[in-house]
């Protein structure tokens, strides 16, 4: 620190000719008082700022204290001088006896004098300097926070990400098996793999293609249900590139960015910070802000130094950027504990029935089309399915052509068949698939469908329903297909409102 900015901190200046160390401390005094952390909620900015003008403050104090006992320190007097100032000295006092007793009656006289005609003087700061000291000091931070400190941008996010993706892609999978896709990332160099669990479940083959394109095929370590982890193993002959899982957690504020294969374009990134650290279900969360979808669990949230901060595992369709990713340190527990086990063939989970009912053999009858329901129409049947419209359930708006309504599909083992090798569908093992309702929100003027949820019902009384929800960026579903049976469908609800 130099002597301009220990006297600009203490609001004094290096040409003051009435500089003293009276002065130095008095100002000393007032702004540390001014500055005074207690004054501040802990862990804000001002807090913070109060502690670092503090510490500056007490820095220059220091400075000119020893400034002031280099200029104005008496030198250190010679023996000879030593003896001399001795005997000067009690002369000294001789003749100060005598002053005082020859005059200390007219002393006392004056004092009493003064006393009981002077008003009374209290030594105070001028208003004026107090003021200058204000000002000076706001000045000094309103110049500092136009100049912020080198350190504070090494936290903002950088003009470009390039250097980092590529520093980070290598390390990226694409996770592929019999049932759903989804994204992956090398956590050694000896082929293990972090990804979510839901992207393997009941699968019974698992591939896992690098960024080169080698597709390889991939046995599991562990995995942990509840938390929505898993750890897969790849043999290779040679050492992969792999990201290193943070040891701490990431702050709220930090720049991040996400890597994965959302709707299967493989190698997306997108940029965002961390929102908050959450708790619930069982686990920790990162909340993050960079655009993900589905495809991108199992991927890889990583900071500016490319360390990994999370797996995004899950996000909220009904909000905007409320993503979510398996905080750091549950992934470095769970690959600490899964790293050493044994790699296996993944076996396709097979869930019995609890209470498997025989089968009597009864003879085959022709289906009947044209089945006897109360409050329905008949619409078509096909090798798939059996449709009927309910007449009573459509409701239709005429300003935005908007109609919702009900049907009932009968399966045939056709159909049975396919459903049970849906991805979306998760159908145990051994069940019997029932009458399905199907319930649609379309556009009758464009002939195009909005909405639709199925619920299938099954023989024992289990029910398996599931939304097909748009992707956010498009309007509306695509108009039915010419013969389709959506398509069939409109023109029966046509003609049930009379629209042509």
């Amino acid at each position: 620190m130099t002597l301009d900015e220990a006297c600009l901190y203490l609001g004094i200046s290096p040409d003051d000719e009435d500089l003293d160390i009276e002065k130095v401390e008095r100002n000393y005094r007032t702004k540390i008082a001014i500055y005074d952390p207690s004054r501040f909620t802990p862990d804000t900015p001002e807090y913070r700022e109060a502690r670092r003008m503090r510490a500056d403050i007490e820095e220059a104090y220091k400075y000119l204290l020893e400034v002031y006992e280099e200029l104005y320190a008496p030198e250190e007097p010679k023996p000879d001088e030593r003896k001399n100032e001795g005997l000067l000295l009690k002369i000294a006092v001789v003749i100060a006896a005598v002053f005082l007793v020859s005059f200390g009656g007219v002393v006392y006289f004056v004092y009493r004098l003064h006393k009981e005609s002077a008003p009374p003087v209290v030594e105070t700061v001028p208003s004026q300097e107090y003021e200058r000291i204000l000002r000076e000091l706001e000045r000094i931070r309103t110049k500092q926070e136009e100049s912020p400190a080198p350190q504070a941008t090494l936290t903002n996010p950088p003009a470009d990400y390039t250097a980092l993706v590529e520093k980070v892609m290598p390390s990226m999978l694409f996770i592929e098996t019999d049932r759903a896709t989804g994204s992956g990332f090398f956590v050694s160099p000896h082929g293990d793999i972090l990804t979510n669990y839901h992207v393997i479940d009941g699968a019974g083959q698992i591939t896992a293609t690098t960024r080169d394109g080698l597709r390889l095929n991939a046995a599991v370590k562990d995995y942990d249900a509840v938390r929505d982890m898993a750890l897969l193993k790849v043999n290779l002959s040679y050492s992969s590139p792999f990201l290193r899982i943070s040891a701490a957690l990431p702050k709220q504020g930090e720049a991040v960015i996400a890597i994965g294969n959302p709707k299967g374009y493989t190698g997306t990134v997108s940029n965002g910070i961390v929102s908050a650290i959450r708790e619930f279900d069982e686990n920790l969360w990162v909340q993050f802000t960079a655009p993900v979808s589905p495809g991108s669990s199992g991927g890889a949230l990583v900071n500016l130094q490319g360390e990994v901060i999370g797996m995004p595992t899950k996000l909220r369709t009904d909000g905007q950027n409320l993503n979510f990713a398996v905080a750091p340190t549950v992934l470095s527990q769970f690959f600490s504990s899964a790293v050493n086990k044994p790699a296996r063939a993944l076996v396709r989970p097979e869930t019995p029935r609890l209470a498997p009912r025989p089968k009597t053999p009864s003879t085959p009858r022709r289906p009947n089309p044209r089945r006897q329901l109360p409050g329905t129409k008949f619409v078509r049947r096909d090798d798939g399915y059996e449709m009927y419209l309910y007449t009573d359930k459509i409701d239709y708006d005429r300003q935005t052509h908007l109609a919702s309504f009900i049907t009932l599909w009968w399966p045939t083992e056709k159909s049975k068949a396919q459903m049970r090798q849906d991805p979306h569908f998760n159908i145990p093992h051994g069940m019997d698939l029932g009458v399905c309702l199907l319930m649609y929100v379309v556009n009758l003027r464009e002939n195009t469908y909005v909405h639709l949820r199925t619920i299938n019902f099954c023989d024992d009384g289990e029910t398996i329903a599931r939304d097909y929800i748009k992707p956010s960026d498009e309007i509306r579903w695509s108009t039915p297909k010419r013969g389709s049976r959506p398509e069939a469908l409109m023109i029966e609800v046509k003609k049930q409102l009379r629209i042509r």
